[in-house]
């Protein structure tokens, strides 16, 4: 075995240029494959850092009827769910908040949950210092409790063991902190970083609101219960519930998912389809070494054939084949593991910041003993077929073939022709996914928002309750403030709205309404749409269109008036039909009766993609609400904003903090930064498959042409011509390619369905598509073969047969 080593590394250094190629390739595809791993592994497959975390699920409450297969759970119906069911061990509620907290650094706004001491156990997770919240604690009366994220212990009290017992204030209000989770906790909301939790506190007794839906709900399944199970038995719980309160929970049923599946959401897909990316160029590219070593072995079959004829056994043979092909999978492993070690510290950066678990991603011992295994894998993908043919060498043709001056089996040839098909299917396949979701991303980026995209900047204010407790307060700062930014110069037009489209912040619920008459318009659905508190100037600041009727009014809500109310497009399509929605009534719950005075445009508020959803506008003054966020149209730079803005806040009130002043058009660019993502990488990953079957075709043609040297000098001395010896050369190359791109189309279609959810207003069987891409393959393909046809033409038959 030694020998084979020595001899194996004499004979690659012999011959650099094939050893570089060999290296680079593999190494391309092993860096480029652990990579993407580490992305899978760490958002994905890697195990959640709780307590059995495969005993975790997400449990919701869903009505099929109403098209909510999802939605949060009524407190009254999680205690209910927690006091009958017989399949967990316990079940934790939660639900968002967000807190201002001073002290004796700047104001700032951080987000927090409110949670049920049960929801600590079911995750199984303990402190850092101190303790989690108590069962007792549950009761109202313990409201101004606090657990710190280990950040914002490090941040705001440097990391002091002694912070167990200190205050906190949070929205002016005191709140004792009992306990810091460790660095490696992750609270399980998503995207979201979770810095402080408080107690979600209750009076059982009271709970009569199960049509307020709002929390979240995770539970840890008994030992030996599956998770179909449990959803039987929630499912019995929550028809009995349903019997049992008909007005608020007919027809409302339960859904578990898994944890894992619920944190990583629909990215998972996403990242599996860039994997089986991934996959095919390491198959591609291990299908071109395997060309080039296979080439080269048939360079080396006379010797084969000579060993055997004098009685070497096969597993002499094989055993230097092996030996080989072993040394350019190890090199290659090495430079694939630095290039996977570079490309992680890139990725993270490059990776969207909606994608779940993106801290995971690193080189850890997983990714590693990855990038080593499929190092050997490559390299027994691309040895095993010279490594066979060394085993039983055919000594008779090798000999036969050597003597005509084709040291090139046919059988060699014709392997060598069916890796090349392989090559081009398999990176045409990659070329039309690239070109798919490329189609799609300028679809999804040329649809209208339904709002003005530039020139328009926004900021998120809360106002604490200790503060502002009575809705007059809250009216009247939020009314001085917008006359203050108005009177910015450089601030053309100024409003301010609950939620803004796209936003991530902002106080988002659905209300439940009716309309006067109308009472019967929609008998499997009760109207519902987003609500949203609006100052006049809101939608003259966005650039949202007003179909018809009449914008708000610096008078609309104030006084004892009629309250109004603005609706958008689809609310008015929905619900009214063909009636005329413009003055009639609709009564929404806690602002009362409201008459439409207005319809507006639809605006997309989660992200291009979405389709628009009702949307009903009411007068801020009408329900004053403490979190608004301003709306400005301006020519100034964000930076210059957000100074005047903060002067002007500051003025009215020092302790708020200002979150940021971030252009509309930012909000929309990040909607779609993960489709964006999507088709950047495998746009990469599609142009290398395309330059390594490129790759594959010319040296499988220029091997082909050096083999036959002195063929091609025979046939021009007896009066071929160049041109002929080019069409030749290349019309026998483009067959390959050509039955390459009828397989990669074929298999295209076959796999299209796996893309198609990531697809937007393009069909995974896009003719154009397909067309373009073949002709791209096709055109690559005339290029690779033309070099070495035209080197082919250009052969002096006197020296090809003297040679």
């Amino acid at each position: 075995m030694r020998t084979d080593v020595r001899e194996a590394l004499r004979s690659l250094l012999a011959a650099p240029g094939f050893t570089a190629v060999v290296v680079l390739t593999l190494a391309l595809a092993i860096g480029v494959n652990a990579t993407i791993f580490s992305v899978l592994y760490g958002v994905l497959l890697r195990p959640l850092d709780y307590a059995d975390p495969d005993r975790l699920v997400t449990a919701f409450e869903s009505n099929p009827r109403l098209g909510q297969d999802e939605s949060e759970v009524a407190l009254a119906t999680w205690a209910d769910w927690r006091a009958w069911n017989a399949s967990f061990e316990d079940l934790g509620a939660w639900r968002y908040r967000g807190f201002t907290l001073t002290g004796e650094t700047d104001p700032e706004r951080v987000q927090s949950v409110e949670t049920t001491p049960s929801v600590f156990a079911v995750l199984g997770v303990a402190p850092e210092i101190g303790r989690v919240f108590r069962t007792e604690e549950e009761a109202k009366g313990h409201e101004h409790l606090a657990m710190l994220s280990h950040g914002a212990w490090t941040r705001r009290f440097g990391a002091s063991p002694d912070v167990i017992g200190r205050t906190l204030r949070l929205d002016d209000e005191s709140y004792e902190i009992v306990g810091v989770m460790p660095a490696s906790f992750q609270f399980p909301a998503g995207d979201a970083t979770v810095e402080v939790w408080t107690p979600l506190t209750f009076d059982l007794t009271a709970m009569a609101s199960r049509p307020h839906r709002m929390y979240r709900v995770i539970g840890r399944l008994r030992s030996g219960v599956s998770i179909e199970q449990a959803r039987q038995d929630l499912g019995a719980v929550a028809a009995r519930i349903a019997r049992e309160n008909p007005a608020t929970n007919e027809g409302w049923g339960a859904r578990l998912v898994d944890a894992r599946e619920e944190i990583v959401g629909p990215v998972g897909r996403t990242l599996w389809v860039l994997f089986a990316a991934v996959v095919l160029v390491l198959v591609i590219a291990c299908a071109n070494i395997a060309n080039l070593v296979l080439a080269r072995s048939a360079g080396m079959a006379r010797g084969f054939a000579v060993r055997a004829a004098f009685g070497a056994g096969a597993w002499v043979l094989i055993r230097r084949s092996l030996a080989e092909t072993g040394l350019l999978a190890a090199a290659g492993g090495l430079a694939g593991f630095g290039l996977a070690f570079a490309g992680i510290r890139a990725l993270r950066g490059l990776v969207p910041a909606n994608v779940p678990r993106a801290d995971a991603i690193g080189l850890d011992p997983v990714v590693l003993g990855f990038t080593a295994g499929i190092a050997i894998l490559a390299g027994a993908l691309f040895g095993l077929v010279p490594a066979i043919r060394a085993m039983r060498p055919n000594v008779l043709e090798v000999l036969q073939d050597a003597g005509r001056g084709a040291a090139t089996g046919r059988g060699a040839r014709r392997l060598s022709n069916v890796m090349v098909v392989a090559e081009v299917a398999l990176a045409l396949v990659l070329v039309i996914g690239a070109g798919l979701l490329i189609r799609s991303f300028v679809h999804l980026t040329s649809v209208d928002p339904g709002f003005s995209t530039t020139g328009v900047v926004a900021t998120d204010l809360v106002l604490p309750d200790s503060r502002y407790p009575r809705p007059v307060a809250k009216s009247r700062f939020y009314a001085t403030l917008l006359d203050t930014v108005r009177g910015i110069p450089g601030i053309d037009k100024a409003g301010a709205v609950s939620v803004l489209p796209m936003s991530p912040l902002g106080n988002d619920f659905g209300l439940d309404f009716t309309i006067a008459g109308l009472e019967s318009t929609s008998p499997t659905e009760r109207p519902r749409a987003a609500y949203r508190g609006v100052l006049a100037g809101y939608f003259e600041a966005m650039g949202i269109r007003l179909v018809r009727g009449r914008d708000f009014n610096a008078f609309d809500g104030r006084g004892d008036g009629q309250k109004v109310t603005i609706i958008n497009e689809t609310l008015a399509l929905r619900y009214f039909g063909g009636v005329e929605p413009i003055d009639r009534m609709v009564r929404l719950p806690m602002a009362g009766d409201l008459r439409i005075v207005g319809i507006v445009a639809d605006t997309l508020q989660s992200g291009l993609g979405d389709a628009p959803a009702p949307q009903i506008y009411v007068p801020y003054f009408q329900l004053p609400l403490s979190e608004m966020q301003i709306v400005a149209r301006t020519a100034l730079a964000p930076a210059e904003v957000t100074a005047r803005m903060k002067t002007a806040i500051a003025q009215q009130d020092p302790q708020l903090p200002i979150v940021a002043v971030r252009a509309i058009g930012d909000l929309v660019s990040a909607s779609v930064a993960q489709p964006r993502f999507n088709m950047a990488l495998l746009a990469g990953l599609a142009l290398s498959a395309a330059l390594l079957a490129a790759v594959g075709v010319y040296g499988v043609v220029t091997y082909s042409v050096t083999r036959r040297t002195a063929e091609i000098g025979i046939r021009m001395a007896l009066g071929s011509d160049p041109e002929r010896t080019f069409r030749d050369v290349v019309t026998g190359a483009l067959r390959v390619v050509l039955v390459g791109i009828l397989v990669g189309g074929v298999a295209a279609a076959v796999l299209s369905q796996w893309l198609q959810a990531l697809l937007y207003g393009v069909s995974g069987l896009d003719l154009i598509t397909y067309g373009a891409s073949g002709v791209v393959l096709a055109a690559i393909g005339l290029l690779a073969a033309s070099l070495p046809a035209l080197r082919a033409s250009r052969i002096d038959p006197v020296v090809a047969l003297r040679e």
